[in-house]
């Protein structure tokens, strides 16, 4: 059996697991061990028609081989790994009728799968021969390389001069069948790219997810104000008030002015009845205060007046109906009259549509205009009085206005 046949047998062996590792490499090793010291010199045929390889090289760089290799070190039986890259370095300019260095395969490698080691890799002088028979009918890959005038061209250092028409061509250069042993398996638990491949598409997507969430958000924050802020708030709905309620309804013209008011309830005054202009413009003018309202109804063609009121008596009440030529004359009088109680509020409990009343203390004023008249009613008493006041006010102005009532009802 020949040193071979023996590795053959350690490889099927291994595969079928009825040895170990360390036990495969020491029988590996005194293999090649015997195999080295049994055949050195001598270069017998394989049954393939491949020349045996040649564990000790010559060392005449011109006879086209590599420099010779120093013993190994450290009791190493084996030269150290070949390696292209350091062929291409070493390697001299040759002719083409010089001998050329190949690496051949062991035969059975292509079936073993052995690891890339430094026990399955030799350097043999390949003298330049026609192909072996079974070859003879096409010439080898490498035939054209080693006839080149020039001698070998750039060598590349990731592959073999045969091309990648051998299987298993790795990235570093080794190819598969050149392993042998436990490496085969050790090599077969590494991750392959499939895992690489789908590690980076996976961090794509997520790249992809990420970029649409940024460009959501800020498309998204560009449309709606920043800090929740929100709208302004809607103004406050304007207070519900209670219309005022209505008066009677209107009433003819009357025929004088005497016939516009009510009489006062109490003791009536000695200046009551007719107000004529003369006496109006001198002490009679009292009665209407203040007298920017006097001077208004001057001003707007004041015809006449009427007066009732009382006296003697708390509180005192004063009615006055003052004739003007048209209802835009009176609604003028009466706007200035209101305008000048100055201290005054409103009375809505005591007001109507177009009757303003307004008070202060135990004082109720209001005027109002019936047709082309102004009318007046003041009540006015003592602080302690308030109530009495009011009172006689409320009942004065309900008989005046049932008895002549607005016209105007803004």
């Amino acid at each position: 059996m020949t040193w071979q046949d023996e590795l053959q047998n350690l490889d099927a062996e291994l595969a079928a697991g009825r040895i170990s590792a360390e036990e495969y490499r020491q029988r590996r090793d005194a293999v090649l061990g015997r195999a080295q010291g049994g055949h050195a010199g001598q270069t017998p045929s394989n049954p393939d028609g491949f020349p045996a390889q040649d564990p000790t090289p010559p060392a005449d760089p011109s006879s086209g081989g590599f420099p010779q290799q120093q013993p190994a070190q450290q009791q190493n039986p084996f030269p150290p790994a070949f390696s292209w890259g350091d062929v291409a370095k070493q390697q001299p300019q040759q002719g083409t009728g010089e001998e050329t260095t190949q690496v051949v395969p062991n035969p059975y490698a292509q079936q073993q799968q052995p690891p890339a080691d430094s026990g399955s890799t030799q350097v043999v002088n390949v003298p330049q021969t026609p192909p072996p028979p079974q070859w003879g009918q096409s010439q080898p890959p490498w035939a054209g390389q080693q006839q080149g005038p020039q001698g070998w061209g750039p060598v590349e250092t990731t592959g073999t001069p045969w091309g990648d028409d051998l299987p298993g061509s790795s990235d570093s250069g080794e190819a598969s069948w050149m392993r042998q042993g436990p490496e085969v398996f050790e090599s077969a638990g590494k991750p392959g790219k499939g895992k690489l491949i789908a590690g980076l598409s996976i961090g794509a997507v997520l790249l992809v997810v990420v970029i649409v969430a940024v460009v959501f958000y800020f498309a998204g924050g560009a449309t709606e104000p920043r800090g929740g802020t929100a709208a302004p708030p809607p103004p406050p709905p304007a207070p519900t008030t209670t219309p005022l309620p209505e008066p009677p309804a209107a009433k003819a013209p009357p025929a004088t002015t005497q016939e516009v008011l009510v009489a006062a309830n109490g003791p009536a005054h000695p200046w009551t009845g007719l107000l004529d202009v003369p006496n109006l413009q001198g002490a009679k003018g009292g009665l209407l205060q203040p007298k920017t309202v006097l001077d208004t109804a001057f001003q707007n063609g004041l015809v006449e007046g009427w007066f009732n009121g009382t006296d003697a008596v708390q509180p005192k009440t004063t009615l006055l109906a003052l004739k003007l030529p048209d209802t835009n004359a009176a609604q003028t009088v009466v706007e200035k009259y209101l305008a000048a109680q100055q201290g005054l509020s409103e009375v809505e409990d005591l007001s109507y549509q177009g009757v303003s009343v307004v008070s202060t203390g135990a004082t109720f004023r209001t005027a109002y205009v019936a047709h082309h008249y102004a009318v007046i009613i003041d009540v006015s008493g003592p602080a302690e009085q308030r109530d009495a006041a009011q009172q006689t006010f409320a009942g004065t102005l309900d008989q005046q206005l049932a008895h002549t009532p607005p016209t105007v009802r803004d």
